[in-house]
């Protein structure tokens, strides 16, 4: 059978269209749920079990330790108790927090008892083998370059082992200088001020992200996004903060005292996820859940979760 020019040109566009078509929907299906888990014993109940296998959680972002300062030397603090086995199907990505003021002066050392201490912990608790490597600072101005410097030497170090470094990265500091790690992961929570009653919601809330939005698509590092399942119970005392209230810890309070719960809630998620959508899909590519402790799978239902994170289902854009 002879085809002519235009059956030709026809049948062309339609390949270019299906291959397109498929492209999309691959890239669709690539996309996947992590977790944080951040607490100092590593548990995982069967409803945390069945969140892991049901949602396809196939990366784990575990707090090793913080490093805090000790008479003017950082010491690692808080390490994770490791009380049950990494789930076969799951990677863990060690993850380190290190206290601001630790970087108030250069600590040539730091990177050494970072690598060494984390990859002695993997080995101890057999948490699998180690690709990753994420550092948590909010690193200011006053800090950056020595948080740098440290991030230079640690990715040096893991990348002789064929380990990648990554960084969290702050709304605030997407208008500095991208940190020199191998990727970065966009906290997209913790956005306004805990301590206003009458502020916005300090989670998440879209009016305190835009602002800090509008040079994403140029930030020149690789990112993935994470996301507030949480919920913060806050005292006031008329006006006055008081504090987060948690269930391990005393927070004195009187009668007439008032406690507020601040949540991001499954709306405001998905809206935040469009907007990443809008200005950067890519890093929607791995949406990090923060956190995955019982309390937070409990109170986000499947359904919450499907709403917040399938942002295909609510169409593209941001919000205004």
């Amino acid at each position: 059978m002879r085809y002519t020019n235009i059956q030709v040109l026809i049948w062309s566009l339609l390949t270019t269209t299906l291959l397109c078509l498929c492209a999309c929907l691959s890239e669709r299906h690539e996309r996947r749920l992590s977790a944080y888990y951040w607490s100092t014993v590593f548990h995982l109940d069967s409803a945390q079990q069945a969140f892991i296998h049901d949602h396809h959680i196939g990366r784990i972002y575990l707090r090793m330790f913080d490093v805090v300062p000790n008479g003017g030397r950082p010491m690692p603090n808080a390490s994770v108790q490791v009380l049950s086995p990494r789930p076969d199907s799951v990677e863990v990505v060690p993850t380190v927090f290190i206290i601001n003021d630790c970087l108030l002066a250069p600590q040539p050392q730091l990177d050494s008892l970072i690598y060494t201490r984390v990859m002695q912990m993997c080995q101890t608790h057999d948490l699998g083998p180690v690709h990753e490597i994420q550092l948590d600072c909010d690193w200011t101005q006053r800090t950056q370059s020595n948080y740098y410097d440290l991030l230079r030497h640690l990715r040096e170090r893991a990348r002789a082992q064929g380990i990648s470094v990554s960084s969290t990265i702050r709304l605030h500091q997407l208008s500095q200088t991208p940190p020199p790690a191998d990727r970065g992961v966009l906290m997209m929570y913790n956005t306004g001020d805990v301590t206003r009653r009458d502020g916005t919601d300090p989670i998440l809330d879209m009016s305190d992200v835009r602002p800090y939005l509008k040079g994403l698509n140029d930030y020149d590092l690789p990112l993935s996004a994470a996301y507030p399942v949480f919920e913060w119970r806050v005292a006031f005392r008329g006006s006055k903060y008081l504090g987060i209230v948690h269930a391990d810890e005393y927070l004195p309070l009187l009668p007439g005292d008032t406690i507020l719960t601040r949540q991001g809630t499954p709306e405001m998620v998905r809206r935040a996820v469009m907007a990443i959508d809008s200005l950067r899909p890519g890093a929607n590519d791995e949406m990090i859940i923060y956190d995955i402790s019982k309390q937070n799978i409990q109170r986000f239902n499947t359904y919450h979760y499907e709403k917040a994170f399938d942002s295909h289902s609510a169409g593209s854009g941001m919000q205004r």
